[in-house]
C-alpha cells in the first residue's frame, strides 16, 4: 500500500471512531461537522455553562488543528491517530485545564498552557511561551478548570 493511502486509510479510520462517539453528547453538546477533499472539522459547543467547546481539524497533509476554549493550536503534526478520540473524550468529560501566567507587574497574559488528561499518566499538552515565563519570578498562574458535558 502507498504511504498516502495508509495514511488516508487511517485517517478515515480515526475520523469513523470519532462519528461512533458523537451521538452520545448530541443531547448535551451542538455537533456539526465538516468534509472536504483536504479536512475533516469536528465543532462542538456544549449546552452546558462551564464546559468546554472545541473544534478538531484533520487534514490531509498529515497535520491537524485544534480549538479548546479560547485557545487555538494549528499546524499540529499528526503523530499518531490513536489520540484523537480520547481527546474529543476527555474534552467532554471536562478532564482540562488551561493554565495562564500573568505578569504581576502589569497584569498582561504571558504564557498559556492547556493540559488534556487522556487517560492516567498520559495527557495531551501544548503551549505558548511556557517555558519562558513558568520558572521567572513576577508571574502569577491562573488555572481554568473546565465542567463536564454531562453531569
Amino acid at each position: 500500500m502507498h504511504p498516502d493511502e495508509a495514511y488516508r486509510s487511517r485517517l478515515r479510520a480515526a475520523i469513523a471512531g470519532i462519528r461512533y462517539w458523537t451521538p452520545q453528547i448530541k443531547d448535551v453538546a451542538v455537533v456539526e461537522e465538516i468534509e472536504t477533499a483536504e479536512y475533516w472539522k469536528l465543532a462542538v459547543v456544549p449546552k452546558v455553562p462551564g464546559a468546554c467547546p472545541f473544534e478538531l481539524i484533520l487534514r490531509a497533509d498529515r497535520h491537524y488543528g485544534v480549538v479548546i476554549g479560547s485557545e487555538t493550536y494549528e499546524d499540529l503534526p499528526i503523530a499518531s491517530f490513536d489520540d484523537f478520540l480520547p481527546l474529543v473524550e476527555a474534552i467532554a468529560a471536562g478532564r482540562i485545564v488551561q493554565s495562564r501566567w500573568i505578569s504581576a507587574a502589569t497584569g498582561r497574559p504571558e504564557a498559556i498552557e492547556t493540559t488534556i488528561a487522556l487517560a492516567p499518566g498520559r495527557d495531551w499538552n501544548n503551549g505558548t511561551a511556557v517555558d519562558r515565563v513558568a520558572t521567572s519570578d513576577g508571574h502569577v498562574r491562573r488555572d481554568q478548570h473546565f465542567l463536564p458535558y454531562r453531569r
